[in-house]
C-alpha cells in the first residue's frame, strides 16, 4: 500500500509542474499582446500629435494669409496694379516705411518685406508667393509652404504624397502656382 502512496504522490508533482508551465506561457503571451497594444497606442498618439502640428501650422498659415490681404485692403490702388507680387523665395531690400514717407508701390515693397518676415519667423521653413490670378486680374492669390513636421518619404506612394499637399497642389495648372517639392501649401485667392 505504501507504494500505491508514493505512485500518487510522484504523479501529482509531475502534474503541478506542467501547470506551472502552462502558466507562464499564458503570462509570456498576456504580455506580448499587451506590448503589441501599447506599441499600436503610442503610435496612432504620435499620428495625432503630427496633425495637430500640421492644423496648428495651417492656422498660423491662415492667419497671416488675412494679415496680408488687410495690408492689400489699405492699399487697394498698389494690390490692383500687382505691387504685392512676389515670387517663391524672392528677397528686395526696400525702404523701411513705418518711419518714412512713401509712395503706394514702396509701401506694397514695405509691406511684403514686414509679412515675408513674418512668415519665416512663425513657420517651420516657410516660403510664400503672392501673384495675380490668371482667371480674373481683379483676384490675387496668397500661398504660403511649410515644412511637414513628419517624415513621409519612406513607404509613402507618390498619391499619398500629393493628396498630403493639398489644398491646391493637386489643380496647380489650373491656378498659376505650383507648390514647391517637400512642402504643404496653403492657397487663398483674395480681391482688394
Amino acid at each position: 500500500m505504501q507504494l500505491k502512496q508514493d505512485t500518487r504522490s510522484v504523479c501529482s508533482g509531475a502534474s503541478q509542474s506542467r501547470q506551472r508551465g502552462l502558466s507562464l506561457i499564458e503570462a509570456m503571451v498576456s504580455i506580448v499582446i499587451l506590448a503589441l497594444g501599447m506599441m499600436s497606442l503610442a503610435g496612432v498618439q504620435a499620428r495625432l500629435l503630427v496633425e495637430s502640428r500640421t492644423t496648428n501650422s495651417r492656422a498660423i498659415a491662415v492667419g497671416l494669409i488675412e494679415d496680408l490681404t488687410n495690408r492689400m485692403l489699405l492699399n487697394r490702388d498698389a494690390a490692383l496694379a500687382n505691387r504685392y507680387a512676389l515670387a517663391w523665395s524672392a528677397t528686395k531690400t526696400v525702404q523701411d516705411c513705418t518711419l518714412a514717407q512713401c509712395t503706394g508701390a514702396q509701401l506694397a515693397q514695405s509691406d511684403l518685406n514686414t509679412w515675408r518676415n513674418a512668415v519665416l519667423a512663425s513657420l517651420p521653413s516657410a516660403n510664400a508667393t503672392v501673384f495675380q490670378s490668371p482667371n480674373d486680374s481683379r483676384q490675387i492669390g496668397i500661398a504660403i509652404g511649410w515644412t511637414a513636421n513628419e517624415s513621409k518619404a519612406e513607404g509613402t506612394t507618390t498619391s499619398e504624397k500629393a493628396a498630403y499637399k493639398a489644398p491646391f497642389a493637386v489643380t496647380a495648372g489650373a491656378n498659376g502656382v505650383e507648390c514647391p517639392a517637400n512642402l504643404i501649401c496653403h492657397l487663398v485667392y483674395v480681391q482688394p
